[in-house]
Protein backbone atom coordinates (compact mmCIF):
# COMPACT_ATOMS: atom_id res chain seq x y z
CA UNK A 1 0.00 0.00 0.00
CA UNK A 2 2.87 2.36 0.74
CA UNK A 3 4.68 1.87 -2.23
CA UNK A 4 1.52 2.27 -4.33
CA UNK A 5 1.21 5.74 -2.53
CA UNK A 6 4.77 6.50 -2.77
CA UNK A 7 3.67 5.72 -7.00
CA UNK A 8 0.82 8.10 -7.07
CA UNK A 9 2.39 10.54 -5.36
CA UNK A 10 5.66 10.58 -7.30
CA UNK A 11 3.48 10.93 -10.59
CA UNK A 12 1.63 13.65 -9.38
CA UNK A 13 4.62 15.69 -8.08
CA UNK A 14 6.79 14.68 -11.95
CA UNK A 15 3.30 15.84 -13.81
CA UNK A 16 3.38 19.30 -11.96
CA UNK A 17 5.92 20.51 -14.36
CA UNK A 18 3.60 20.03 -17.30
CA UNK A 19 0.50 21.03 -15.40
CA UNK A 20 -1.39 24.20 -17.06
CA UNK A 21 -3.27 25.82 -14.77
CA UNK A 22 -4.62 28.46 -18.08
CA UNK A 23 -7.32 27.69 -19.46
CA UNK A 24 -8.72 28.82 -23.10
CA UNK A 25 -12.05 28.03 -23.94
CA UNK A 26 -14.13 27.43 -26.37
CA UNK A 27 -11.05 25.99 -28.13
CA UNK A 28 -11.53 25.95 -31.48
CA UNK A 29 -13.75 29.48 -31.56
CA UNK A 30 -15.06 28.99 -34.92
CA UNK A 31 -17.20 32.08 -36.70
CA UNK A 32 -18.58 32.47 -40.05
CA UNK A 33 -17.37 35.87 -42.17
CA UNK A 34 -19.23 37.90 -44.52
CA UNK A 35 -17.24 39.42 -47.58
CA UNK A 36 -19.50 42.83 -46.17
CA UNK A 37 -18.27 42.69 -42.41
CA UNK A 38 -16.23 45.54 -41.84
CA UNK A 39 -14.89 43.31 -38.62
CA UNK A 40 -15.43 40.19 -37.24
CA UNK A 41 -14.76 38.52 -33.76
CA UNK A 42 -13.85 34.86 -33.13
CA UNK A 43 -13.69 35.23 -28.90
CA UNK A 44 -12.60 33.20 -26.29
CA UNK A 45 -11.99 33.47 -22.73
CA UNK A 46 -8.63 32.81 -20.51
CA UNK A 47 -8.83 31.68 -17.17
CA UNK A 48 -5.88 31.91 -14.92
CA UNK A 49 -6.66 29.08 -12.36
CA UNK A 50 -4.16 29.11 -10.07
CA UNK A 51 -3.77 30.99 -6.81
CA UNK A 52 -0.66 32.99 -8.36
CA UNK A 53 -0.44 36.20 -9.89
CA UNK A 54 1.00 35.19 -13.50
CA UNK A 55 3.07 37.29 -15.87
CA UNK A 56 1.84 36.02 -19.10
CA UNK A 57 2.72 36.44 -22.62
CA UNK A 58 0.60 35.31 -25.96
CA UNK A 59 2.13 34.89 -29.64
CA UNK A 60 -0.34 35.23 -32.12
CA UNK A 61 0.46 32.60 -35.30
CA UNK A 62 -0.79 33.11 -38.69
CA UNK A 63 -1.55 30.01 -40.05
CA UNK A 64 -3.77 30.73 -43.12
CA UNK A 65 -5.47 34.12 -43.85
CA UNK A 66 -7.16 35.37 -46.99
CA UNK A 67 -5.06 37.48 -49.22
CA UNK A 68 -6.55 41.26 -48.34
CA UNK A 69 -7.68 40.48 -44.82
CA UNK A 70 -5.80 41.76 -41.78
CA UNK A 71 -6.13 40.35 -37.94
CA UNK A 72 -5.44 41.35 -34.76
CA UNK A 73 -5.76 40.71 -30.94
CA UNK A 74 -7.79 41.99 -28.04
CA UNK A 75 -6.73 41.16 -24.44
CA UNK A 76 -8.70 42.49 -21.13
CA UNK A 77 -6.34 45.50 -21.69
CA UNK A 78 -6.66 46.59 -25.16
CA UNK A 79 -7.40 45.46 -29.01
CA UNK A 80 -3.85 45.64 -30.73
CA UNK A 81 -3.14 47.11 -34.20
CA UNK A 82 -2.81 43.92 -36.78
CA UNK A 83 1.34 44.35 -37.15
CA UNK A 84 0.97 43.46 -32.85
CA UNK A 85 2.30 39.09 -32.98
CA UNK A 86 2.76 38.76 -29.21
CA UNK A 87 2.39 41.10 -25.65
CA UNK A 88 2.80 40.41 -21.99
CA UNK A 89 -0.66 40.12 -19.88
CA UNK A 90 -0.71 40.08 -15.92
CA UNK A 91 -3.31 37.83 -14.97
CA UNK A 92 -4.52 37.71 -11.03
CA UNK A 93 -5.41 34.50 -9.14
CA UNK A 94 -8.73 33.27 -10.74
CA UNK A 95 -8.75 36.05 -13.33
CA UNK A 96 -10.75 35.62 -16.65
CA UNK A 97 -10.04 37.84 -19.46
CA UNK A 98 -11.01 38.04 -23.05
CA UNK A 99 -8.44 36.72 -25.53
CA UNK A 100 -10.28 37.46 -29.10
CA UNK A 101 -9.11 37.64 -32.40
CA UNK A 102 -10.54 39.99 -35.06
CA UNK A 103 -10.18 39.33 -38.84
CA UNK A 104 -11.37 42.44 -41.36
CA UNK A 105 -12.70 41.23 -44.52
CA UNK A 106 -12.33 44.65 -46.73
CA UNK A 107 -15.22 43.16 -48.59
CA UNK A 108 -12.90 40.46 -50.25
CA UNK A 109 -14.44 36.74 -49.65
CA UNK A 110 -12.21 33.92 -47.52
CA UNK A 111 -11.29 32.53 -44.38
CA UNK A 112 -8.68 32.23 -42.29
CA UNK A 113 -7.20 29.98 -39.61
CA UNK A 114 -5.18 31.76 -36.34
CA UNK A 115 -3.31 30.25 -33.80
CA UNK A 116 -2.37 32.00 -29.86
CA UNK A 117 -0.28 30.33 -27.56
CA UNK A 118 -0.20 31.64 -24.21
CA UNK A 119 2.81 30.96 -21.61
CA UNK A 120 3.71 32.04 -18.27
CA UNK A 121 6.63 33.50 -18.35
CA UNK A 122 9.37 31.63 -16.85
CA UNK A 123 7.80 28.51 -17.11
CA UNK A 124 6.96 27.28 -20.67
CA UNK A 125 5.45 24.34 -19.07
CA UNK A 126 2.38 26.78 -18.20
CA UNK A 127 0.94 26.58 -21.83
CA UNK A 128 -2.27 26.96 -23.82
CA UNK A 129 -2.94 27.14 -27.29
CA UNK A 130 -5.91 27.78 -29.14
CA UNK A 131 -7.42 28.08 -32.82
CA UNK A 132 -9.74 30.61 -34.01
CA UNK A 133 -11.11 29.68 -37.19
CA UNK A 134 -13.00 31.51 -39.51
CA UNK A 135 -14.89 30.48 -42.49
CA UNK A 136 -13.85 26.91 -41.84
CA UNK A 137 -14.99 23.63 -40.07
CA UNK A 138 -14.60 22.79 -36.62
CA UNK A 139 -11.89 19.86 -35.79
CA UNK A 140 -12.98 19.37 -31.72
CA UNK A 141 -9.00 18.84 -30.79
CA UNK A 142 -10.25 17.21 -27.39
CA UNK A 143 -11.77 14.59 -29.04
CA UNK A 144 -8.47 14.07 -31.12
CA UNK A 145 -6.95 13.67 -27.91
CA UNK A 146 -8.96 11.28 -26.33
CA UNK A 147 -8.30 9.51 -29.41
CA UNK A 148 -4.94 8.77 -28.87
CA UNK A 149 -3.55 5.54 -27.50
CA UNK A 150 -0.09 3.58 -27.23
CA UNK A 151 0.38 0.53 -27.05
CA UNK A 152 1.21 -2.60 -26.10
CA UNK A 153 0.24 -1.41 -23.00
CA UNK A 154 2.05 -3.05 -20.69
CA UNK A 155 5.02 -3.14 -23.13
CA UNK A 156 8.15 -5.26 -23.51
CA UNK A 157 10.83 -4.36 -25.94
CA UNK A 158 8.46 -1.23 -27.54
CA UNK A 159 5.44 0.57 -28.05
CA UNK A 160 3.48 2.66 -30.48
CA UNK A 161 1.63 5.28 -30.25
CA UNK A 162 -1.16 6.09 -32.32
CA UNK A 163 -2.65 9.74 -32.41
CA UNK A 164 -4.58 11.88 -35.05
CA UNK A 165 -2.50 14.81 -34.41
CA UNK A 166 1.14 15.37 -35.63
CA UNK A 167 3.68 14.67 -33.08
CA UNK A 168 6.73 15.94 -33.00
CA UNK A 169 8.89 14.42 -29.59
CA UNK A 170 7.98 11.49 -27.08
CA UNK A 171 9.40 11.74 -24.08
CA UNK A 172 9.86 9.14 -20.95
CA UNK A 173 9.98 10.03 -17.37
CA UNK A 174 10.46 7.67 -14.67
CA UNK A 175 8.33 7.66 -11.50
CA UNK A 176 11.26 10.03 -10.07
CA UNK A 177 10.63 12.50 -12.48
CA UNK A 178 13.83 11.69 -14.54
CA UNK A 179 13.60 11.79 -18.23
CA UNK A 180 14.12 8.39 -19.67
CA UNK A 181 14.11 8.25 -23.19
CA UNK A 182 13.58 10.90 -25.83
CA UNK A 183 12.07 9.91 -29.63
CA UNK A 184 11.54 12.18 -32.68
CA UNK A 185 7.90 10.70 -33.28
CA UNK A 186 7.09 9.26 -36.76
CA UNK A 187 3.89 7.47 -38.14
CA UNK A 188 3.85 3.70 -36.60
CA UNK A 189 7.09 3.98 -35.20
CA UNK A 190 8.23 1.40 -32.90
CA UNK A 191 9.89 3.28 -30.09
CA UNK A 192 12.46 0.91 -27.98
CA UNK A 193 12.80 0.56 -24.76
CA UNK A 194 14.32 -2.81 -24.11
CA UNK A 195 17.30 -0.88 -22.19
CA UNK A 196 15.32 0.63 -19.37
CA UNK A 197 14.44 -0.84 -16.30
CA UNK A 198 10.93 -2.03 -15.74
CA UNK A 199 8.41 -0.14 -13.73
CA UNK A 200 5.62 3.04 -14.52
CA UNK A 201 6.68 5.65 -16.99
CA UNK A 202 4.73 8.95 -17.76
CA UNK A 203 4.84 9.54 -21.84
CA UNK A 204 4.83 12.84 -22.51
CA UNK A 205 3.33 13.24 -26.15
CA UNK A 206 4.60 16.89 -27.77
CA UNK A 207 3.23 18.61 -31.29
CA UNK A 208 5.73 20.15 -33.69
CA UNK A 209 5.50 23.37 -31.70
CA UNK A 210 6.73 21.17 -28.61
CA UNK A 211 3.78 22.22 -26.85
CA UNK A 212 2.08 18.90 -24.54
CA UNK A 213 -0.51 17.23 -26.35
CA UNK A 214 -1.17 14.83 -23.54
CA UNK A 215 0.57 12.54 -21.04
CA UNK A 216 -0.05 8.85 -20.80
CA UNK A 217 1.25 6.19 -18.35
CA UNK A 218 3.11 3.02 -19.88
CA UNK A 219 3.95 0.11 -17.74
CA UNK A 220 7.20 -0.98 -18.64
CA UNK A 221 7.80 -5.10 -18.07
Amino acid sequence: MKHFLSIIGTFLFSSLAGQATLSLSPNPSSVTVKSTDLSVAAKASLTNNSKDTLILKWTRKIETLAQGWSSAVCDKNFCYIPTVDTMRLIMAPGEVSNMDIYVYPMGVTGSAKISLKVEQVGNPENTVSGSYLFNLSTTTRSDEEASIVIYPNPALEFFIVNSPIVLGKIELYNITGDKAKIFYAYKNKRYYIDDIPSGIYLVRLLNLQEEIVKTLVLKKK
